[in-house]
């Protein structure tokens, strides 16, 4: 029973951005329907080596296998595979339609029409999505596919409001969770355009093979008619086609040819009859042009979409300035978030050996410089686990500022520390006093100072740290709450 359940976590995630997806359904399902992990504790208080997206991982199979979520997670990857199949079957069918519109009569197929049943309204579906990923116009690069996954992440957010059932509640978030994963941002842009191009791509070649199938098992001859273009555009036409299909191989019409193909030229007492040929050339033209002008670009566009799909996912990261992760980064990494910075490298004057003995998980660098910014009275500043040649003071006002700010231009690019008080709540102006201080800054750390232990940050304020910390572009891993003992 157990190795059946991790086959089926195995087919959930087999890579990291299906890990990340995996952890980030699991945020929109305890948004609303919160899971206990029975083993939690064991693994965040012996897995301290791990960073924090091991842990979420771990967990998140924890969660899998005791609630038994793994199908219900899964449901809208397989509902996407089975409205994938039944769109291709369409685009499928409506190629083999096109083919089939374009042959007249038994006898004769419409060559330009036939051209721009296939290629016509796909050259221009390549023109509207090459504008739009030029343009980073949204609608133009999906079209009818970006509506509809916005319509059915909306439909089940409602859904999700007024569902009763815990499973279903549960389901509906899931997928939620993986519609927003999949089709929103950079990698909802290149999903959608890979899905159109393979769409397209089914289209033309169902009709280029429906279109060799006619041709090899009946004769036909090419024809084509205008009422209001003149003959020399279709020459014109045909000649620039050709071009690229002649340097390719493939045999073409001649002027000659264009003209004689003209019904009028056909409707006469004595009717002029193709010769193989004739047929031969006008075979290799029509399969030529939907090779070269519909199948080879749409396979290099899908290609491409294909390649950034990859990168967009790999690129794809977790916001763990939500609160959600802060409380979860609390829970599971207590000694990253409540614990005393030890400099492994400094001399060990006022650091007892309890704390030396302490591991932390986040150590900072040996050469790290440390900054106070405006603590609370009862607070004392230098730390006692901080040497003091890295101790560059406290911000009280500009002149200290100042002071500080020209000792770090001596020290560039030195990782920094700012520590600062938790009890006060984030505005602009700490904000912009944190942005000068870590400007030229290699390594950035926030360090939230409480002014006791057993009274721990609250979920708000500290989200509000964690916000402050992103806009100053501190990562999530390098913000510590500690206790300035």
């Amino acid at each position: 029973m157990y190795s059946a359940k991790k086959r089926l976590i195995q087919t959930v995630a087999t890579s990291n951005f299906d890990k990340r997806l995996l952890i980030h359904q699991l945020r929109y399902i305890e948004s609303d329907h919160p899971l206990v992990c029975n083993t939690e504790d064991d693994f965040s208080g012996h897995n301290l080596r791990k960073n924090f997206e091991e842990l979420l991982w771990l967990r998140a199979k924890c969660l899998v296998e005791q609630h038994n979520l793994c199908l219900l997670l899964t449901r809208a990857a397989r509902l996407s595979r089975h409205a994938g199949a039944f769109i291709s079957l369409v685009a499928a069918f409506l190629g083999a339609l096109g083919s089939i519109y374009a042959i007249t009569d038994s006898q004769t197929i419409n060559i330009y029409w036939l051209l721009l049943v296939l290629l016509g309204f796909n050259f221009i579906s390549m023109l509207l999505w090459l504008a739009g990923i030029g343009l980073h116009i949204e609608g133009l690069t999906s079209g009818m596919l970006t509506r509809l996954t916005n319509w059915l992440a909306e439909r089940l957010k409602n859904k999700s409001r007024i569902s009763d059932t815990g499973n279903n509640n549960i389901s509906l978030q899931a997928d939620r969770a993986w519609l927003d994963g999949n089709f929103s941002g950079a990698i909802g842009k290149w999903h959608l355009s890979k899905m159109t191009h393979q769409l397209w791509l089914v289209y033309l070649f169902t009709g280029l093979v429906f279109l060799v199938l006619l041709l090899m098992f009946r004769q036909y001859d090419f024809v084509w008619g205008t009422t209001l273009l003149s003959d020399n555009v279709f020459i014109k036409m045909t000649d620039i086609l050709s071009m690229p299909l002649q340097l390719l191989g493939f045999t073409t019409p001649s002027p000659e040819l264009v003209l004689d193909a003209r019904t009028g030229s056909l409707q006469s007492a004595t009717v002029k009859t193709f010769t193989v040929e004739q047929r031969y050339h006008w075979a290799q033209f029509l399969l030529g042009s939907l090779l070269c002008f519909g199948i080879v670009p749409r396979l290099l566009l899908w290609s491409w979409s294909t390649i950034m799909l990859r990168r967009a996912r790999n690129l794809f990261t977790l916001d763990y300035y939500l609160p959600y992760y802060i409380n979860l980064r609390q829970r599971l990494m207590p000694l990253a978030s409540h614990s005393e910075i030890v400099d492994a490298d400094t001399s060990p004057p006022a650091t007892s050996e309890t704390q030396l003995k302490t591991p932390v998980p986040h150590a900072l660098p040996a050469e790290t410089q440390w900054v106070a910014v405006e603590l609370s009275d009862n607070m004392s500043w230098p730390l006692t686990s901080i040497n003091i040649t890295y101790d560059l003071g406290q911000v009280t006002n500009r002149d200290s500022l100042k002071h500080i700010l020209q000792h770090l231009q001596g020290r560039k690019h030195a990782p920094l520390a700012v520590a600062v008080s938790s009890a006060r709540a984030p505005d602009r102006g700490i904000q912009r006093t944190i942005n000068s201080l870590m400007a030229n800054s290699s390594q950035r750390w926030l360090v939230l100072l409480t002014d006791n232990q057993d009274k721990p940050v609250s979920s708000s304020r500290l989200a509000a740290w964690y916000r402050l910390a992103e806009d100053c572009k501190v990562p999530a891993d390098h913000v510590i709450t500690m206790s300035p003992v």
